[in-house]
């Protein structure tokens, strides 16, 4: 699933400026960024998306200091 990405910047030459977090990474057509989910495909930014949980957290609804709440 690849859907095009909102923050970034073109520059000269179908490179791109991620302006996602403070790396602001400059990415060269056909690489990524350090983040690897973000991809410059011909001058643009995609968002590469495979589908797959990043993380699974069991989280108890009781917590301190609210237990019996």
């Amino acid at each position: 699933m690849v859907k095009e990405a909102y923050l970034y910047k073109k520059l000269s030459e179908k490179k791109v400026q991620c302006q996602n977090c403070a790396h602001y990474c400059v990415i060269p057509p056909g690489k990524r960024g350090i983040c690897g989910v973000r991809e410059n495909i011909n001058g643009k930014l995609y968002a590469i998306k495979d589908g797959k949980t990043i993380a699974v957290n069991i989280d108890p609804i009781e917590k301190k200091p609210y237990f019996h709440f």
